[in-house]
């Protein structure tokens, strides 16, 4: 035992060897040290640059899981629309076969239409078929032929009912040799024997009408002359002459004022104002029309508007006017011929300001003028409205009456005294005038009666009203009133003069 015991000891201990620990661990330092250094230098490593270059590969990644999906997608779509081509390839086929049916259906249906159209003399059967087309084409071919037919089949049965019930109310009450002959026959309905009939009845259809319109003819033809006869009359007389009498009247009536308004001045320039007129190329074609229609002979007195002898312009605007008036649109046409009525509209009008000793100035273009300097001739402009429009000029009796609301708002005293010295003495109107008490004082001299009016508070409602006008009428003495104002001038005028010499004395 010992023996082996020792045996066993020698065998472990031979097995011992020398370690050679010191290189290892050297090496093992060495490592070390490297990757420490290492470590350092990929700490100090700036990656901030490159960082977008990790956010592509997360974005790649997610492009390619997607790309990837997709894929398994349109697999599945590829199967499907393999599916769908078969059943497709399927119904092509069987619309061949139908296409081939189609054809010949259609050429027996244009077949027929082109027999139909045989018997029918306006009929034409290629620009039926022209149209037919250009309706399949803008249809994309999407038309319920079948719905069309069965309803044109229940409207040609109403018709057909409708003529044979008409034919015989006909023969009931025309005359034996105006009977018309209409064999209904035992054929099928709308078949080729029924439309012969038909157009056989058309036939004498015709015969009958065009018997009964020349019979008829000769007496519209009379009545036709006589309703020309009474449209050049009433043309000629009652549009012609009387839109040329009154341009030639509004043209008068501007003239005699402006004769009127030379003899007056206003204003401290002295100045006139006289009206100026042009005429506006559209309207002057119009007058020159009426001008010439006017002055013609005989024109409307035997004489045809339509035969006499014009002017290419003059025949152009008489084809015009008779278009106006056989317009369709019946409230155009109105419209255009009251525009056409209204001599006002034949030329344009302007003022003329002529201050005394300076050329004259077209209010047109006066765009610098005062309220007040613009105000008197917008006096002129009315007083001329009135003098027209009650026609002073003519007859012996007129209404004289104007109302001004507001009077001479922008007007001193000087200009509107002479504004109404003009509207009151050369006219002879009877002028009211409206204006708050504190304005009137300066005009007391030529009024002669007064009417103030006063809203003053109630103590009782008057129905919904808290208050109450009290009108208050004065009947002045002019001579008595310009005396006191004379009066009251010369006083203010004597205190004006000590004022100033004792002003100049201190």
């Amino acid at each position: 035992d010992h023996y082996h015991a020792a045996r066993r000891l020698l065998e472990q201990i031979e097995r011992i060897r020398p370690l050679q620990l010191g290189s290892v661990i050297e090496s093992m330092l060495a490592c070390q040290r490297q990757l420490r250094a290492v470590e350092q230098q990929l700490a100090a490593l700036d990656l901030s640059e490159h960082q977008h270059l990790e956010g592509e590969l997360q974005q790649l990644d997610q492009r390619y899981r997607e790309l990837r999906q997709q894929e398994g997608e349109l697999a599945e779509r590829h199967g499907r629309q393999g599916e769908a081509l078969a059943q497709q390839d399927k119904l092509i086929a069987r619309l061949a076969a139908q296409q081939d049916e189609l054809n010949e259906a259609v050429e027996d249906a244009e077949a027929a239409l082109r027999e139909a159209a045989e018997h029918c003399v306006d009929a034409d059967a290629e620009a039926l078929l022209t149209t037919l087309d250009q309706r399949l084409q803008d249809a994309g071919g999407d038309i319920d032929f079948a719905d069309e037919q069965r309803r044109a089949q229940d409207s040609l049965n109403g018709l057909a009912l409708a003529l044979e019930r008409a034919v015989l109310e006909h023969n009931g009450r025309a005359r034996p040799g105006d009977s018309l002959v209409y064999d209904t026959g035992v054929e099928a309905l709308h078949s080729a024997d029924f439309f012969r009939r038909i157009n056989a009845l058309l036939a004498q259809l015709d015969n009958l009408h065009n018997r009964l319109r020349n019979n008829a003819l000769l007496e519209k033809r009379e009545q036709l002359a006589a309703l020309r006869d009474s449209f050049n009359t009433a043309f000629v007389s009652n549009l012609c002459h009387q839109i040329y009498q009154a341009i030639d009247d509004g043209r008068r009536a501007l003239r005699d004022l402006n004769e009127e308004l030379q003899h007056h001045r206003f204003g401290a320039d002295r100045e006139r104002f006289e009206f100026q007129w042009d005429w506006l190329p559209e309207f002057k074609e119009y007058w020159q029309f009426f001008k010439e229609v006017t002055e013609a002979p005989n024109l409307g007195d035997g004489a045809g508007l339509f035969d006499a002898e014009l002017s290419p312009a003059s025949s152009a605007v008489r084809d015009k006017l008779l278009t106006m008036l056989l317009d369709g649109d019946e409230q155009q046409a109105l419209r255009e011929l009251e525009r056409i009525s209204d001599y006002r509209n034949y030329r344009s009008y302007d003022i003329l300001k002529h201050p005394e000793g300076k050329p004259p100035i077209p209010l047109s273009q006066y765009g610098t003028g005062s309220g007040g300097q613009l105000e008197t001739p917008a006096y002129i402009i009315r007083a001329a409205a009135v003098t027209s429009a009650f026609r002073f000029n003519e007859g012996d009796s007129h209404l004289r009456m104007v109302i001004v609301d507001e009077a001479f708002m922008h007007m001193d005293e000087a200009r509107s005294r002479e504004v109404i010295g003009y509207l009151t003495q050369t006219l002879g109107l009877q002028l009211i005038f409206i204006m708050p008490t504190s304005k009137c004082g300066p005009f007391m001299d030529l009024i002669s009666n007064q009417f103030v009016f006063s809203k003053l508070p109630s103590p009782q409602p008057v129905g919904e009203l808290n208050t109450r006008v009290l009108v208050d009428r004065q009947v002045l003495n002019r001579e008595r009133v310009q005396e006191l104002w004379a009066q009251h001038r010369r006083t203010i005028r004597q205190q004006a003069m000590l004022d100033f010499m004792e002003e100049v004395n201190a």
